[in-house]
Parts: structure tokens; C-alpha cells; sequence
């Protein structure tokens, strides 16, 4: 299991249903608890490597192979922090996938959520290009995103599939039950798949007004998560200029951050990052902003994105996104 701080952050109300579970289920485990409960705050951010550690010592403790989908089924609003409170307010469930996608780094901040659409599905996919951070923390991930949706909804909804990127448990059986519908292992990916049809389903308790206003907090407040997780200050806009002025290659970058080459690459290599793979996100990124506002062709982002042709630009934003430039951009349409 990668200990990489890199891997990313969870929030500290996220975490705390670790310890929420444990006070109801295991009382006399949670007063053993080697680890403090972190202080719930919108800004409070617990490092991957520290949340697999917390997982590691319960399941020590308790030995249960079901165990991160029993947390995942103790999940409340409060846990899921501001996001949980914008979904809450959401018309429908494709509303609120879109913000999950949108605003995921305030909760969780791992590798990047990516939503593809295929035939009569919507595909949740979310990659390895931070780290594989491993059975437990993946699973209870899994499992808050299914059982966060029942509390958004009247009546129950379930994936058509699931699929973990990590081997197969011994307790298939728990997962099939869990999730209600078939559960894969060892993917290229981790997937949820939920029937297009669900994106109309009704929430609970939709307030336009009140979605609005959450809306524009968390817009504030994801700036302030990302700014604070950038892997080396100044880097994202040094690739975003270096890109637009046709020269996205690693001296250019390193002489506009005021480094040498040989600094840049042991600061990435610090981190857990690879100068392609920042590279390639902040492209596809581009790209996305590109596409949604209509104004260029295929051809022309390539080139503005300084992608050697359009067939190379079409392969990297499908290897991240999980569709191609026109498949995203006519779901964006939609």
C-alpha cells in the first residue's frame, strides 16, 4: 500500500465518520483509538496516507472483512461537509452528480472523479494517476457515494454494476450485497454505474435559492482547497502559460517558475507527480473549458492545447475523461 502524501486529502468531516461508526458499533474500540478525531472545518484536510492508517488500525482491531462498507453505511449529511449540503438542495439526482463531479476535492481530494455517458449509462470513473490508495479507502469511498444517494432520494436506487481497480476480497458476497448489483475487481478503473434514466430522479428536499447560495461558497471555497493543494506554488499557471504560448516542455516550464530543470523534477518527484501527468491535467482542463463554451473547432483546440494533431489530443482527454473532446462536449450540451 502507497504511503505517498501525494495521493491526496480527505476532509477532517469525512474522516470523522470513522469515528462516528466506531462510537455506535465499536464503543470500546473508539475509546482505544490511537488517532484524535480532527476538528470538522470546510478547510480541515487529512493527508490520504494518515486516512489508510486510521482504516488499518480499526480493521486490526475488529478484524471484519465488511467493515468499510459498514462504515460507508453510517454516512449523514454532516460527514459529506458543504457538498453533502449543495447535493441535499439539488432538483434531481443528475444535479447532483454534477456537483459531485464539480466540488469532490472538498471531500475528496484523491484521484479525479471523470462521468462518462454510454448508451442508456453514466459511468463514474476515477482512475489511478495520483496513486492506487487501496482496498480500504477506496471501498468506504465507493460505498458513501451509493449510500449518500439513498439519503438524497424517497426511494432506494442502486448501481447496475460496480467495479474496484483492487484485487478481489474474500468477501465477494458482502460487496454483491452491499451494492445490489453485480461487483467487479481488479479493473483498469474504479467505476459506479447507474442507469441514465436515474439522473431524473427527485430529491428529497430541493431549494433552488438555497442551492444557488451553497453553490457559489463552495465555488469559493474549492479555489481555497486547491490553492492549497497545489504541488508546487505557481506551477498549474507556469503549464497553463507555457501551453498557450505553444511550448508545454519541461525547461519552459522550469524558466518560468525561475528553477532548473533538475529542481522542478525532484520537487515533482517530492510530491509523488510526474511533469507529464501535471502536464496532461492541466490540458485536458483547458480543454474542457475549451469544448463547454462552443467557440473552437476540434482542430483548433488541438492546436491551441499545442498537441502535435487532433488524433494525439483526442487520445489524452479520453485516457483522463473517459470519452472523447465531441462525447464530452455534446453531454455538455444536454
Amino acid at each position: 500500500m502507497s504511503h505517498h502524501s501525494n495521493l491526496g486529502h480527505v476532509s477532517a468531516s469525512y474522516v470523522n465518520l470513522l469515528f462516528d461508526w466506531l462510537a455506535d458499533a465499536h464503543p470500546d474500540i473508539a475509546l482505544r483509538m490511537p488517532y484524535a478525531r480532527p476538528k470538522a472545518g470546510e478547510l480541515n484536510r487529512i493527508e490520504v496516507s494518515h486516512w489508510q492508517a486510521m482504516l488499518q488500525w480499526t480493521h486490526q482491531q475488529i478484524d471484519d472483512p465488511a467493515m468499510p462498507l459498514k462504515i460507508a453505511a453510517h454516512v449523514r449529511p454532516v460527514n459529506m461537509g458543504l457538498l453533502g449540503y449543495v447535493a441535499s438542495c439539488c432538483n434531481n439526482l443528475g444535479e447532483a452528480f454534477a456537483r459531485l463531479q464539480q466540488f469532490e476535492n472538498l471531500i475528496y481530494s484523491v484521484n479525479a472523479l471523470a462521468v462518462a455517458l454510454h448508451e442508456d449509462q453514466i459511468i463514474l470513473r476515477w482512475g489511478a494517476e495520483r496513486g492506487r490508495p487501496g482496498h480500504w479507502v477506496d471501498s468506504v469511498a465507493i460505498g458513501v457515494l451509493v449510500a449518500f444517494t439513498q439519503h438524497l432520494i424517497v426511494k432506494p436506487v442502486y448501481p447496475l454494476r460496480v467495479q474496484f481497480i483492487n484485487p478481489q476480497p474474500s468477501n465477494q458476497i458482502d460487496f454483491d450485497e452491499f451494492f445490489h448489483c453485480p461487483v467487479g475487481f481488479n479493473g483498469l478503473y474504479t467505476e459506479v454505474v447507474w442507469p441514465v434514466s436515474l439522473l431524473e430522479t427527485p430529491l428529497r428536499s430541493p431549494d433552488s435559492v438555497m442551492r444557488n447560495m451553497l453553490d457559489q461558497q463552495a465555488q469559493s471555497l474549492l479555489k481555497q482547497v486547491k490553492a492549497g493543494e497545489e504541488a508546487i506554488a505557481g506551477l498549474q499557471k507556469a503549464l497553463q502559460e507555457s501551453v498557450s504560448a505553444g511550448l508545454p516542455s519541461l525547461d519552459e516550464v522550469a524558466r518560468r517558475l525561475c528553477m532548473s530543470t533538475r529542481t522542478l523534477q525532484r520537487r515533482l518527484q517530492e510530491q509523488g507527480c510526474s511533469f507529464r501527468g501535471e502536464l496532461e491535467r492541466v490540458r485536458v482542463e483547458m480543454a474542457k473549458n475549451c469544448l463547454e463554451a462552443g467557440e473552437l473547432s476540434l482542430a483548433d483546440i488541438a492546436s491551441f492545447l499545442a498537441y502535435n494533431d487532433q488524433s494525439a489530443f483526442t487520445h489524452a482527454f479520453k485516457r483522463v475523461m473517459g470519452a472523447s473532446p465531441a462525447k464530452y462536449q455534446r453531454a455538455k450540451r444536454q
